[in-house]
Order: C-alpha cells, then structure tokens, then sequence
C-alpha cells in the first residue's frame, strides 16, 4: 500500500480547478478513490437488494440461509418465509468503498447542502454561472486541502434480487418414504443411514423452518426415537382400523370417543408414540362432560383414507359398486361424498358403466409441464375442480389455478360446463 503513488493537495486543487469548481463551495476534506491491491480485493462478495422484511430480519440479528443442491435453484430462508434468489444487471458498475465519508463528516453545513437541493431552477442556474465565475479565482492563498484516500474493495456489475416464492416441499415426502415405519417386526429393512433428524431435512428442503413445520404436519410425520418417519400405508391402515374397532367395540357415539381407553386398549399392539401420534391426526375435541374431555373422529379424513385403501386395491372400479363399498367400509353414522375423493381419484362417468380409478396428486412429478402430460394422458378433459387439486400447490398470489390453466391448458365448453384440456391437442 505504502508503495502506491498517492494524489497531493496540490494535484487535488488542480483537479478542482479543470472541473471549473472553487474550493470555497467543497468541504474541506477530499476523499480519493482508488483501487485496492490484489491482496485486499474481494471477490467473494455480492450485492443483494432486500424487501423490508428482510432487511427487519437483518436489523434484528436473525438468521438468513442460502439452500439448495447442485441441481437446484438456490433459494434464501427466514425464519418464516421462502425467497427466489435470481441475478440481475446493473445498469452502471458499483463501487464498494468501506468507510467512504458522507457530507456531515466532511465538514459541509447542513444548511448549505439543504439549499443547494431545494433552489429553484433559476436560482441553481445563478449559483452554477457564480460557480464558473468563481473558479477563475486564485486558491492559492487557502490552506491545503486535506486528502483521504478510500479503497474500492470490489466493483460489481451484478446483483442479486430475492422475491417471495413457494416453498419447495415435493422431495420432503419422497424423502420421508424411503424409511418408512412398517412395524416393528420389519424394522430390520430399514436402511438407517437414510433416516433423517429435524436438521437433517431441514438443511436438504428448501424451506424456512415455520413452513417446514407446517408441511410435516400436513404429511403427517411422526418422531420415532430421533428421526422423523412416515407410516406405512398398510400399517396406517391396520392402526386406524384398530381404532375404528373400538366404536362398535364400546358402543360409543360418533362424537363421545375416548382418548383414554383407546390408547389404552391398544397399548399392546401398538408403540405408544405411534397411537398418540395417529389419535391426533385422525380425531378432534368434541364435548366436555364431567371433567372429561371427548373426542370425535375427523370424518372427511377417514373417509378419504378408506376411499384410498379400496382404490388401491382394485385398477378401474365401478362407479356405483365402489360408492357402495366405500359407504359400507366406513363407521355407521359417517357420510360419503364425491368431493372427498379430490386429488386421489378420478371417475368417468361418460363410459358405461361409470368408472372410477386411483389417481394421486402426490405421485404426479414435479415439473408442471410433465404434470400436465400425464394429467390429460390420464384424462382428455376436466372440470375446474376436478383438476385444481393436481395443480393448486403451483399457485401463487399473482398465478392462481385459473391463471395457471390459461398458461398450461385449452378452456373448451362440454354439455354447458367449461372444461380443460391439452393446449397442443393432436
């Protein structure tokens, strides 16, 4: 640094001079920029500009994290919320220089500068002729100026902008179903390299922690031991018919179920944080009687987990036959309904006989185009709300389902209702 040719007062008055300005109007400090040695220059530093929730979440000292793998698109979380991270260009290279002064420290009257912003444009155009008149002036007789010189530690030409997205959750649950929980006597199966704590999924989804939270929920995750498992479908299945069981078993009304002798009728057949766990998902408060708090079952969740439990077992049903099984494989007093059955089937009633057949959102891939393929492969027109639950994870405050559809599909109108199908239909 020692070694770098540095301006002198007298070369910095003579800059002034060539830019027709006088010393009287500059503060008294001149700043020289210049650029930093090779050894100071700093390229791992980026621009980023910020929302004003995260520049809040900066001021408070909270944590923000860069995720993604080598194949993704990085993404940056808060605590609360997901944000897109793409490069942009400036228009004009930026300089960065720590420490650079500004006008109060450089001994400029606030008052001045205040004035030198407000004037009209008759006044400003008086002050500049003053300006040009005054720099034929004679500085000789001021003191020397005094000279600080500030490194430019980095020159940017990019910047990176974040805007508010979508978690990205679909791998969460493929993830989840690699270390699935069959029972106990299957355990052995199991790979127990692959299964997973709350940080180590939370350090491969892109989430922040409170929509990582939410979507755990959402797929019903369970902890056993340490790690975070998925049940079995099957073994789902048997702990929850296990539970039905007992309505009949004790006679009990649709909303009086209690949590006490479930758990406790069941101990032995299944591991205590598995039965609490599925007596959550699957039941709600319902009335209080004498000290004692009672449950009711969710009725649209059973009945769409016993709907998936026939269709899984058959290819293409009968429309009316499987209404009926499904009516019948359910608890006496819970009612059956085609909306329950949105985003895990889908029936054709045009054929003869009317047909239903499994068709799960959570198998669909990820890419939204592919989606789309497979989703009219699998049927050449839907309704708006036959498909909305195939495509509304993709929606955003700007993109809604309706919105989505306009972009990926063809609008058409059937017997009087609109319905959708491939926009390149051959």
């Amino acid at each position: 640094m020692a070694n770098r040719a540095e301006r002198t007062p007298d070369e910095v008055r003579k800059v002034i001079k060539t830019a027709k300005l006088h010393e009287s109007e500059l503060t008294d400090i001149t700043q020289v920029l210049r650029f930093a040695e090779q050894n100071v220059h700093n390229l791992n530093l980026k621009l980023m500009l910020l929302d004003d929730n995260l520049l809040q979440e900066i001021e408070a000292g909270n944590q923000l994290i860069f995720k993604g793998d080598v194949d993704e698109n990085a993404v940056l979380c808060t605590q609360s919320r997901t944000y897109d991270i793409k490069e942009a260009e400036t228009s004009n290279s930026l300089h960065l220089v720590p420490d650079l002064l500004f006008a109060a420290s450089t001994g400029l009257d606030d008052t001045t500068a205040n004035n030198s912003m407000e004037g009209d444009s008759d006044s400003s155009f008086d002050t500049s002729n003053a300006s040009l008149n005054k720099s034929t002036d004679s500085d000789d007789g001021r003191p020397p100026r005094s000279i600080v010189h500030k490194d430019i530690l980095n020159t940017f030409f990019t910047y990176y902008e974040v805007k508010p997205c979508k978690p990205r959750l679909l791998k969460l649950q493929k993830l989840l179903e690699e270390t699935s929980y069959r029972g106990l006597e299957l355990e052995y199966e199991v790979d127990k390299t692959k299964l997973l704590t709350y940080e180590g999924i939370f350090d491969v989804i892109q989430a922040s922690r409170a929509e990582l939270d939410e979507e755990l929920v959402r797929l019903q995750a369970l902890k056993i031991g340490e790690h975070y498992r998925l049940l079995d479908f099957d073994y789902e299945f048997r702990i929850l018919s296990y539970m039905l069981d007992l309505i009949e078993e004790n006679s009990w009304p649709l909303n009086k179920i209690s949590r006490e002798v479930t758990l406790d009728s069941l101990k032995d057949l299944v591991p205590a944080c598995i039965l609490e766990a599925m007596f959550g998902f699957y039941t709600m408060e319902s009335v209080e009687e004498g000290g004692t708090q009672y449950y009711q079952y969710k009725e649209d969740k059973v009945c769409r987990f016993l709907a998936r439990v026939l269709l899984k077992s058959a290819g293409k049903f009968n429309l009316v036959e499987f209404m009926q099984a499904w009516r019948d494989s359910v608890p006496e007093g819970m009612i059956t309904h085609k909306s329950m059955l949105a985003g895990i089937a889908i029936t054709d009633e045009s054929s003869q006989p009317p047909v239903i057949w499994g068709f799960s959102a959570s198998d669909l891939p990820e890419d939204l185009n592919q989606r789309f393929k497979i989703l009219f492969q699998a049927k050449p027109k839907w309704t708006l709300s036959e498909i909305s639950p195939y495509i509304e994870l993709y929606a955003t405050e700007k993109l809604n389902v309706n919105a989505l559809l306009t972009k990926y599909a063809r609008a058409s109108a059937q017997d009087g209702v609109r319905v959708f199908s491939a926009k390149h239909m051959k």
